[in-house]
Protein backbone atom coordinates (compact mmCIF):
# COMPACT_ATOMS: atom_id res chain seq x y z
CA UNK A 1 0.00 0.00 0.00
CA UNK A 2 1.06 2.90 -0.96
CA UNK A 3 1.78 5.13 2.55
CA UNK A 4 0.58 8.38 1.22
CA UNK A 5 -2.64 6.77 0.68
CA UNK A 6 -5.23 8.80 2.96
CA UNK A 7 -2.14 11.40 3.71
CA UNK A 8 -3.41 15.05 4.81
CA UNK A 9 -0.92 17.43 2.83
CA UNK A 10 -0.85 20.66 2.67
CA UNK A 11 0.82 22.13 -0.49
CA UNK A 12 1.85 26.21 -0.84
CA UNK A 13 2.95 27.72 -4.23
CA UNK A 14 0.76 25.25 -5.77
CA UNK A 15 -0.34 26.64 -8.96
CA UNK A 16 3.01 26.27 -11.07
CA UNK A 17 5.86 24.73 -11.40
CA UNK A 18 7.52 22.57 -8.44
CA UNK A 19 4.51 22.84 -6.15
CA UNK A 20 1.62 21.84 -9.13
CA UNK A 21 3.55 19.03 -10.12
CA UNK A 22 3.78 18.03 -6.27
CA UNK A 23 -0.12 18.15 -6.06
CA UNK A 24 -0.62 16.19 -9.36
CA UNK A 25 1.55 13.32 -7.82
CA UNK A 26 0.00 13.42 -4.42
CA UNK A 27 -3.50 13.25 -5.42
CA UNK A 28 -2.44 10.40 -8.33
CA UNK A 29 -0.99 8.88 -4.82
CA UNK A 30 -4.67 8.94 -3.30
CA UNK A 31 -3.21 11.81 -0.87
CA UNK A 32 -6.24 14.47 0.38
CA UNK A 33 -4.32 17.69 -0.85
CA UNK A 34 -4.56 21.19 0.45
CA UNK A 35 -3.30 23.75 -1.62
CA UNK A 36 -2.71 27.11 -2.56
CA UNK A 37 -1.82 29.99 -4.82
CA UNK A 38 -1.97 33.26 -5.76
CA UNK A 39 -3.54 32.88 -8.90
CA UNK A 40 -7.41 32.36 -9.29
CA UNK A 41 -7.32 31.50 -12.96
CA UNK A 42 -3.94 29.02 -12.26
CA UNK A 43 -6.26 27.33 -9.41
CA UNK A 44 -9.18 26.87 -11.70
CA UNK A 45 -6.79 25.46 -14.33
CA UNK A 46 -5.48 23.15 -12.45
CA UNK A 47 -8.22 21.91 -10.54
CA UNK A 48 -9.87 21.15 -14.12
CA UNK A 49 -6.87 19.06 -14.67
CA UNK A 50 -7.13 16.99 -11.08
CA UNK A 51 -8.92 13.61 -10.41
CA UNK A 52 -10.28 13.39 -7.21
CA UNK A 53 -10.44 16.48 -6.25
CA UNK A 54 -12.99 16.00 -4.25
CA UNK A 55 -10.91 14.73 -1.55
CA UNK A 56 -8.77 18.43 -1.39
CA UNK A 57 -9.18 22.07 -0.14
CA UNK A 58 -8.05 24.89 -2.22
CA UNK A 59 -8.26 28.74 -2.54
CA UNK A 60 -6.10 31.53 -3.91
CA UNK A 61 -4.73 34.07 -2.18
CA UNK A 62 -1.65 36.21 -1.83
CA UNK A 63 1.06 34.72 0.99
CA UNK A 64 2.05 38.26 1.77
CA UNK A 65 -1.51 38.71 4.07
CA UNK A 66 -0.98 37.22 7.30
CA UNK A 67 -4.76 36.86 7.87
CA UNK A 68 -5.21 35.42 4.89
CA UNK A 69 -2.52 32.34 5.62
CA UNK A 70 -4.07 32.49 9.09
CA UNK A 71 -7.96 31.43 7.68
CA UNK A 72 -6.70 29.39 5.17
CA UNK A 73 -4.90 26.80 7.65
CA UNK A 74 -7.97 26.96 9.45
CA UNK A 75 -10.13 26.35 6.85
CA UNK A 76 -8.07 23.00 5.97
CA UNK A 77 -8.45 21.74 9.53
CA UNK A 78 -12.10 22.26 9.35
CA UNK A 79 -12.03 20.01 6.12
CA UNK A 80 -9.40 17.68 6.46
CA UNK A 81 -9.69 16.78 10.66
CA UNK A 82 -5.63 16.88 10.60
CA UNK A 83 -2.53 17.89 8.30
CA UNK A 84 -0.05 15.14 8.34
CA UNK A 85 2.49 16.48 5.84
CA UNK A 86 3.11 20.75 5.12
CA UNK A 87 4.94 21.41 2.54
CA UNK A 88 6.16 25.50 1.51
CA UNK A 89 6.72 25.53 -2.08
CA UNK A 90 5.78 29.24 -2.50
CA UNK A 91 8.34 31.44 -3.54
CA UNK A 92 9.38 34.24 -5.49
CA UNK A 93 12.52 36.06 -7.16
CA UNK A 94 11.17 39.41 -8.51
CA UNK A 95 13.68 41.87 -7.25
CA UNK A 96 17.01 40.73 -8.91
CA UNK A 97 19.85 43.27 -8.49
CA UNK A 98 23.28 43.93 -7.20
CA UNK A 99 23.09 44.39 -3.17
CA UNK A 100 23.92 48.44 -3.98
CA UNK A 101 20.59 48.51 -5.93
CA UNK A 102 18.43 46.70 -4.35
CA UNK A 103 15.25 49.07 -3.35
CA UNK A 104 13.87 48.44 0.29
CA UNK A 105 10.95 47.63 -0.55
CA UNK A 106 11.91 45.17 -3.13
CA UNK A 107 14.07 43.33 0.10
CA UNK A 108 10.84 43.70 2.28
CA UNK A 109 8.78 42.00 -0.36
CA UNK A 110 11.11 38.75 -0.45
CA UNK A 111 11.73 38.51 2.83
CA UNK A 112 7.80 38.35 3.59
CA UNK A 113 7.13 36.01 1.00
CA UNK A 114 10.03 33.66 1.17
CA UNK A 115 10.32 33.97 4.94
CA UNK A 116 7.80 35.42 6.81
CA UNK A 117 4.87 33.37 4.60
CA UNK A 118 6.14 30.20 5.03
CA UNK A 119 7.39 30.68 8.78
CA UNK A 120 3.52 31.59 9.19
CA UNK A 121 2.58 28.37 7.70
CA UNK A 122 4.41 26.29 9.44
CA UNK A 123 3.49 27.89 12.71
CA UNK A 124 -0.13 27.75 11.97
CA UNK A 125 -0.01 24.08 11.63
CA UNK A 126 2.60 23.43 14.34
CA UNK A 127 0.38 25.21 17.00
CA UNK A 128 -2.54 21.56 16.11
CA UNK A 129 -0.19 18.92 15.29
CA UNK A 130 1.36 18.88 18.52
CA UNK A 131 -1.38 16.06 19.90
CA UNK A 132 -0.36 14.31 17.09
CA UNK A 133 1.86 11.28 17.22
CA UNK A 134 4.06 12.83 14.52
CA UNK A 135 3.99 15.68 11.42
CA UNK A 136 6.48 16.29 8.88
CA UNK A 137 7.36 20.11 7.64
CA UNK A 138 8.98 19.95 4.40
CA UNK A 139 10.37 23.29 2.86
CA UNK A 140 11.61 24.38 -0.69
CA UNK A 141 14.57 26.01 0.06
CA UNK A 142 17.69 26.36 -2.49
CA UNK A 143 20.78 26.40 -3.43
CA UNK A 144 21.61 30.06 -2.77
CA UNK A 145 21.64 28.95 0.98
CA UNK A 146 24.88 27.46 0.11
CA UNK A 147 26.67 29.75 -2.09
CA UNK A 148 26.57 33.35 -2.61
CA UNK A 149 25.85 34.30 -6.28
CA UNK A 150 26.05 38.36 -7.86
CA UNK A 151 22.84 39.75 -8.91
CA UNK A 152 20.54 37.71 -6.55
CA UNK A 153 21.16 39.44 -3.22
CA UNK A 154 17.56 39.71 -1.92
CA UNK A 155 16.50 36.52 -3.21
CA UNK A 156 19.48 34.89 -0.99
CA UNK A 157 19.01 36.63 1.88
CA UNK A 158 15.17 35.48 2.25
CA UNK A 159 15.86 32.03 1.97
CA UNK A 160 19.20 31.71 3.39
CA UNK A 161 17.03 33.93 6.38
CA UNK A 162 14.45 31.21 6.45
CA UNK A 163 16.83 28.73 6.50
CA UNK A 164 18.74 29.92 9.63
CA UNK A 165 15.11 29.93 10.99
CA UNK A 166 14.60 26.56 10.25
CA UNK A 167 17.77 25.04 11.86
CA UNK A 168 16.92 26.37 14.90
CA UNK A 169 13.20 25.25 15.37
CA UNK A 170 14.37 21.68 13.85
CA UNK A 171 16.07 21.18 17.16
CA UNK A 172 13.24 22.61 19.03
CA UNK A 173 10.33 20.55 17.85
CA UNK A 174 12.43 17.26 17.36
CA UNK A 175 11.93 15.80 20.84
CA UNK A 176 7.96 16.10 20.25
CA UNK A 177 8.19 14.15 17.14
CA UNK A 178 7.87 17.11 14.42
CA UNK A 179 10.35 16.58 11.55
CA UNK A 180 11.54 19.57 9.57
CA UNK A 181 12.96 19.50 6.71
CA UNK A 182 14.52 21.24 4.12
CA UNK A 183 15.20 20.42 0.04
CA UNK A 184 17.50 22.40 -1.41
CA UNK A 185 17.15 22.54 -5.55
CA UNK A 186 19.69 24.20 -7.85
CA UNK A 187 18.24 25.08 -11.19
CA UNK A 188 14.74 24.36 -12.12
CA UNK A 189 13.00 24.63 -15.24
CA UNK A 190 9.63 26.33 -14.21
CA UNK A 191 8.16 29.62 -15.01
CA UNK A 192 9.93 31.61 -12.23
CA UNK A 193 12.44 32.07 -15.09
CA UNK A 194 12.31 34.17 -18.18
CA UNK A 195 13.78 31.62 -20.70
CA UNK A 196 13.32 27.90 -21.21
CA UNK A 197 16.62 25.84 -19.26
CA UNK A 198 15.93 22.34 -20.93
CA UNK A 199 19.32 21.55 -18.58
CA UNK A 200 18.03 22.55 -15.59
CA UNK A 201 15.90 20.06 -13.33
CA UNK A 202 12.21 19.08 -14.07
CA UNK A 203 9.71 20.05 -11.84
CA UNK A 204 8.60 16.32 -11.86
CA UNK A 205 12.53 15.73 -10.46
CA UNK A 206 12.15 18.08 -7.65
CA UNK A 207 8.55 16.60 -6.59
CA UNK A 208 9.68 12.92 -6.90
CA UNK A 209 12.44 14.05 -4.54
CA UNK A 210 10.11 15.31 -2.40
CA UNK A 211 7.76 12.63 -1.93
CA UNK A 212 11.12 9.96 -1.27
CA UNK A 213 11.12 12.55 1.82
CA UNK A 214 8.07 11.84 2.72
CA UNK A 215 8.44 8.05 2.48
CA UNK A 216 10.19 7.11 5.64
CA UNK A 217 9.30 6.13 8.80
CA UNK A 218 8.46 8.40 11.89
CA UNK A 219 11.80 8.32 13.28
CA UNK A 220 13.83 9.08 10.56
CA UNK A 221 14.04 12.35 9.23
CA UNK A 222 15.85 14.06 6.08
CA UNK A 223 16.46 17.26 7.34
CA UNK A 224 18.60 18.46 4.47
CA UNK A 225 18.72 17.05 0.78
CA UNK A 226 20.77 18.97 -2.07
CA UNK A 227 19.41 18.43 -5.83
CA UNK A 228 21.29 19.85 -8.45
CA UNK A 229 21.14 19.15 -12.66
CA UNK A 230 24.82 18.31 -13.92
CA UNK A 231 24.78 21.00 -15.51
CA UNK A 232 25.56 23.25 -12.47
CA UNK A 233 28.96 23.45 -10.56
CA UNK A 234 28.37 26.77 -8.80
CA UNK A 235 28.74 25.38 -5.23
CA UNK A 236 30.82 26.02 -2.64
Amino acid sequence: MDKLLGKNILVTGATSGIGKALVEKLFERGANVAFCGRSEFKLNKLISEIAGIDKGYFEAFDISNESKIISFVASVYEKLGTIDILVNCAGANTAKANVADIQTSDLEWMIKVNMVAPFIFMKEVYQRVQNQESALFINILSTVCNFSNEGIGAYTASKAGFDALLKVFRKEVRQKNVRVCSIYPGGVNTPFRNADKPAYLSPQSVADAIISMMQYDDNTSIDELVIRPLIEKNYW
